[in-house]
């Protein structure tokens, strides 16, 4: 996080020192559209600018589809834990029954002892 904040900063700087360094004007053409003279200092913000909006949409699309995948795995994982914790309620209580004496095993020590 501290890098993007650092790399966002370098970037502010750089486009200040780009905006003040040309301050000419420019006639912006695209695709069929022109546009009157217009200084190349705010035509380097409004494309920081659009470009940064991407960005945003981007990473808010991003964070979405993020929130969205582990939304499903907490789901799952829940759904995992409740499984593992009947199956080991159901394993102790397998072991007690196995573990307590029974009528049958008592005879059988019984003939063992002989």
């Amino acid at each position: 996080m501290t890098a993007y904040l650092l790399g966002a900063l370098l970037f502010v700087v750089a486009i200040v020192i780009f905006v003040m360094q040309n301050t000419g004007s420019v006639i912006v053409h695209f695709i069929t559209w022109t546009t009157p003279e217009i200084s190349i200092a705010l035509v380097t913000l409004i494309a920081a600018c659009a470009g940064a909006l991407v960005m945003l949409l981007v990473n808010t699309y991003r964070a979405f589809k993020i929130g969205q995948k582990m939304k499903e795995l907490l789901k799952e994982n829940r759904k995992y834990q409740k499984e593992l914790e009947s199956l080991k309620s159901k394993q102790t209580a397998d072991y007690s029954k196995s573990s307590a004496p029974t009528a049958e095993s008592s005879k059988d020590s019984i003939f063992l002892n002989k």
